[in-house]
């Protein structure tokens, strides 16, 4: 008998210290060679100068989970499911990362 894979749901909050296309859309791309993920329109980030956010939404196995997380970013501020952190603390996966939170829906 095949036990079948649980998947997470996953939810990241991405927030960009700039509001130039190409490199809104560079970031993307780099989180789609980290996981297969689908993007909200970014949007202006209403209380940051000159800066943009979108969701994305992905899905992930315990095992890419775990994978995945330090991938994102090296060094988490994590809480119930719920990991965050300020691309200025800490290396994140893309250098115009400004703002990151994940979050895991088991």
């Amino acid at each position: 008998m095949s036990s079948k894979i649980q998947k997470n749901k996953l939810l990241l909050y991405v927030v960009v210290d700039t509001q130039e296309e190409q490199t809104i859309q560079s970031v993307q791309q780099a989180l789609c060679k980290l996981t297969a993920a689908e993007f909200s329109p970014w949007r202006p980030q209403a209380s940051l100068i000159d800066c943009a956010e979108f969701y994305a939404t992905a899905a992930a196995d315990d095992r890419s989970l775990a994978d995945l997380i330090p991938q994102l970013n090296k060094f988490w501020t994590a809480e119930d499911e719920i990991w965050e952190d300020y691309g200025y603390n800490t290396p994140m996966f893309h250098e115009h990362v400004y703002y990151l939170r994940l979050e895991v829906n088991k």
